[in-house]
């Protein structure tokens, strides 16, 4: 059976139940929707806790305006894989358990952190930093270029936090493994960062270390690219 004929039936079994409940039934549906938009052409076969995970720690990241909330769709998306058990005498749930339990701790801290990132960067840039501002002033070439002494200045990609020192974070991009460090991050991110969450950055080297000139989302540790 496909993931979106369960889907509906589900969704028909909830009209007839929990009528006094209708936050609940609400953000139920919303996260079968959610789930269904993800995997339109899943079988139940093929939703293993790889898929769904990805589902909570990538896909409702990237794809979602993060309603339900996070916790309240980990609670929505428990108590759908059990019902399916219940209904089909599979297993599904069981194997979830620990992957829905570690999410509900680190998918709202993943979105701590992006919230906190873009309110603080929003207006940054490159160009925000006083080293690039005086360069270009002058008439001189920035310390940016990607030219300059034959060296890296300027990074992309996805970004693991390996280390936290005070205010100095080492970071290992996940493609080439390589690190940068210190990576400096605005004071208010830097209480709620964590060793193994991931940041799509973009860097810039500046003197001796790295700052953010852009950013992206910001997601659970484990979270496969």
């Amino acid at each position: 059976m496909t993931l979106r004929e369960t889907s509906a039936v589900f969704l028909e079994h909830l009209k007839s139940t929990n009528p006094d409940n209708q936050d609940e039934t609400r953000t139920l549906a919303r996260t079968v929707e959610l789930l269904t938009n993800c995997l339109p052409d899943a079988t139940l076969a093929e939703l293993t806790p790889a898929r769904l995970r990805d589902f909570a720690a990538r896909w409702y990241i990237e794809q979602t305006n993060h309603q339900p909330a996070p916790r309240a769709l980990l609670n929505s998306l428990d108590e759908f894989l059990s019902w399916i058990d219940v209904s089909g005498g599979s297993a599904l749930r069981e194997g979830c358990t620990s992957m829905i339990a570690e999410l509900k701790n680190s998918l709202p801290r993943a979105l701590e952190i992006s919230t906190i990132l873009s309110s603080q960067l929003g207006s940054c840039g490159a160009f925000g930093f006083p080293e690039f501002l005086t360069s270009f002033e002058e008439g001189g070439r920035s310390q940016y270029d990607l030219d300059v002494g034959g060296s890296v200045t300027a990074l992309e990609g996805f970004f693991r936090i390996s280390r936290i020192e005070g205010a100095s974070i080492e970071a290992q991009e996940l493609i080439s493994d390589e690190r940068v460090f210190p990576l400096s991050f605005p004071a208010a991110a830097v209480g709620v960062l964590e060793i193994g969450y991931i940041l799509n950055l973009e860097l810039v080297r500046a003197g001796d270390g790295w700052h953010i000139a852009a950013c992206g989302f910001a997601y659970p540790p484990g979270t496969e690219f």
